[in-house]
C-alpha cells in the first residue's frame, strides 16, 4: 500500500510539471483548464503532506482523473471539494523538486526596445516626381513607422529640393526616445546631365565622361559623390571602376571620369550615378565608341619623272580604315599639297621646274572626332633638263681703242646640270667671233677701230642653251697713231717755220748791207 501511494504521488508530480512545461500551468497551484484544484499544502517538519488533485467530476480529459485510493484518509462524501490523502515526507521532498524545477522553465517576458535604438539604420528612400506644374520629392521608410505620430506616407510629400525636415520615428513596437532623423532632399536630378568630354585628339584610344550642372540649387555640393562604371561588349570592366578583386569603388568627389589606352573602334558601354548624402538621386548612361585609329603608311610608293615638268607617283594603299590621301612635293621651299580621293593609287605631277629634285610624301587620312594622319611614306626623283633662261643685265664698256669688256648676271633658271657661258661678237649680221667662258665676264681684243660690234651672250647647260641676250657698242680710233702724226706735224711744223725765221734773217741781212752801201 505505501509502494502505491508513493507511485500516486510522484504521478502526480509529473503530470503538474508537464503542464508548466506545455504552458496548460501558470503556478504550481494551477491546474489544467476547466480543472477545480486545490492548494498544495507541504510540511517540512511532519511525517505526512496534504496534496490537493483534480476533482475527477471537473476533470475535461479521463486520462486525468486517477483513481480513487484511500490510505489513513478522511473523505467528506457530501461535497465535491478537494481530497486530501496522507503521503510519506520522503515522498513529499521528492514532489517539491520535481515542481521547482518545473518552475525554473518559465520564460521571462521581453522588454520593448527604444525606437532610437529600433530604427537606428533604417534605410531612407528619395522619390522624385516630375510633372509640367512642380517637381517635388517624397520620402518613404522601408518600414511602417509613424512621424510625429503622424503617417510619414501622407506627412512627407511634396518636398522641394534641397529642403530640410526633422521628423521623430515612432511605432507601437518600440518605446522613447524616439528615433530622430534629419531628412535633406537631393537636387532636382534633371539638372545634371552626363556628359561626353574626351578630347577630340584622343578619342581614338580613351574615353571621358564629366557630369555637368545645368541650373544652380542651394544643396551642399561637398556632399555630392559620383560613380562611374564601364565595361567593353564582353561586359568585362575597364577602368578604374573595378580596382581591386572586381569590387567597385564607393563614390567619390571626381565629377568627372576617364580610361586611356583602349582600341580603336570599340563599343564602350558606361553608367553613372550622383549621390547626395550617399543616397543616388540621378543616374545616366552612354553608349561610347572610340574613334579611328590612324591610317597605316601607303605600300610600294614609287617615284619618276616623265619631262622636264612633269612626275608620275605611284603607291599602294595601306590595310586600314581611311577617307583619303594627301599628296606634298617640294624642292627647296614650302611644300605644295594636294587631297587625292581614297581610290587612286597614282599621280602626276605638273608645272615642275626642269632638272630640279623633288621631295614627295604620301600619307592617309580618317576623318572622326578629329583628322588623323597616318605615317608618311616618302620618295625623291629629278625633273629632266631644260633651256636655261636668259642671262640678265648684260654691260659692255670700252677697256681701250679696240677692246671690250662684257659682263651679265646669271640666268634665274639654269634647267640643267653645270655649264658655259658663251659670247659672240658680230659686225652687222656677221659672227666675227665666239668666245666660252664659266663665268660671265670677257674682255674682248684685237678689235677693229672705229667700229660698232654687237655682242651676244647665252648660257649653254650640259644638254640645251638658253636665248641669247645682245648688247652694241663701238671702238675708238686709233690713238696712238694720232699722236704719232702730231708729233710728226709739229716736227714739220716747227722746221718750217724756223725756215721762214732764216729767211727773214736773210733778208733782213741783205737790206742792211744795201743801205750801208
Amino acid at each position: 500500500m505505501d509502494l502505491w501511494l508513493k507511485l500516486l504521488a510522484f504521478g502526480f508530480a509529473f503530470l503538474d510539471t508537464a503542464m508548466f512545461v506545455t504552458g496548460q500551468a501558470t503556478s504550481p497551484t494551477q491546474g489544467a483548464p476547466g480543472m477545480k484544484t486545490t492548494p498544495l499544502t507541504l510540511s517540512a517538519d511532519t511525517a505526512t503532506s496534504t496534496v490537493a488533485i483534480p476533482n475527477p467530476a471537473h476533470s475535461s480529459s479521463p486520462a486525468a482523473s486517477p483513481p480513487r485510493i484511500s490510505n489513513s484518509t478522511t473523505r467528506d462524501n457530501a461535497s465535491d471539494g478537494p481530497t486530501t490523502f496522507t503521503v510519506p515526507s520522503s515522498l513529499t521532498t521528492s514532489a517539491s523538486i520535481f515542481s521547482t524545477a518545473a518552475l525554473s522553465t518559465i520564460a521571462p517576458t521581453t522588454p520593448k526596445p527604444s525606437c532610437e535604438e529600433k530604427y537606428m539604420d533604417i534605410p531612407v528612400n528619395y522619390t522624385y516626381t516630375y510633372n509640367e506644374n512642380s517637381k517635388t520629392y517624397s520620402v518613404m521608410f522601408a518600414s511602417d513607422v509613424q512621424c510625429d505620430s503622424q503617417d510619414c506616407a501622407k506627412m512627407l510629400q511634396n518636398l522641394q529640393e534641397c529642403e530640410h525636415r526633422t521628423v521623430n520615428l515612432s511605432h507601437s513596437s518600440c518605446v522613447p526616445p524616439f528615433k530622430q532623423i534629419l531628412l535633406e532632399t537631393p537636387p532636382d536630378p534633371t539638372k545634371f546631365k552626363l556628359e561626353d568630354c574626351v578630347q577630340p585628339e584622343k578619342a581614338n584610344t580613351s574615353l571621358c565622361l564629366r557630369w555637368e550642372n545645368s541650373g544652380n540649387f542651394s544643396c551642399d555640393e561637398g556632399k555630392l559623390r559620383y560613380s562611374f562604371q564601364c565595361a567593353d561588349k564582353n561586359s568585362t570592366p575597364i577602368g578604374r571602376v573595378f580596382p581591386y578583386g572586381g569590387k567597385p569603388i564607393k563614390p567619390t568627389k571626381e565629377k568627372e571620369f576617364g580610361v586611356e589606352n583602349l582600341d580603336p573602334q570599340h563599343t564602350y558601354t558606361c553608367s553613372s550615378q550622383v549621390f547626395y548624402n550617399y543616397r543616388a538621386f540621378a543616374s545616366g548612361n552612354k553608349t561610347i565608341e572610340t574613334d579611328f585609329a590612324s591610317p597605316g603608311t601607303p605600300q610600294d610608293i614609287e617615284c619618276s619623272n616623265k619631262s622636264s615638268q612633269e612626275g608620275h607617283v605611284t603607291w599602294k594603299p595601306p590595310n586600314s580604315v581611311f577617307h583619303k590621301f594627301f599628296l606634298c612635293y617640294r624642292s627647296d621651299g614650302d611644300p605644295e599639297c594636294v587631297t587625292l580621293n581614297e581610290s587612286l593609287t597614282s599621280y602626276d605631277l605638273k608645272q615642275l621646274k626642269p632638272y630640279t629634285t623633288y621631295h614627295v610624301t604620301l600619307h592617309a587620312s580618317v576623318k572622326g572626332k578629329a583628322e588623323r594622319n597616318g605615317t608618311k611614306a616618302k620618295c625623291d626623283f629629278r625633273t629632266n633638263a631644260a633651256e636655261p633662261s636668259k642671262v640678265r643685265n648684260i654691260h659692255v664698256s670700252r677697256k681701250t681703242d679696240n677692246s671690250m669688256t662684257v659682263t651679265c648676271t646669271p640666268p634665274t633658271d639654269l634647267n640643267g646640270p653645270p655649264g658655259n657661258y658663251v659670247l659672240k661678237s658680230l659686225i652687222g649680221d656677221s659672227e666675227k667671233k665666239t668666245y666660252l667662258n664659266e663665268t660671265c665676264n670677257f674682255l674682248v681684243k684685237d678689235l677693229s677701230y672705229s667700229t660698232e660690234y654687237t655682242f651676244q651672250v647665252y648660257y649653254k647647260n650640259g644638254q640645251f642653251h638658253g636665248a641669247p641676250e645682245s648688247a652694241s657698242h663701238s671702238t675708238s680710233y686709233n690713238s696712238h697713231a694720232l699722236i704719232i702724226f702730231l708729233i710728226f706735224l709739229i716736227i714739220v711744223t716747227s722746221i718750217a717755220l724756223l725756215v721762214v725765221l732764216y729767211k727773214i734773217y736773210d733778208l733782213h741781212k741783205k737790206r742792211s748791207s744795201n743801205l750801208d752801201e
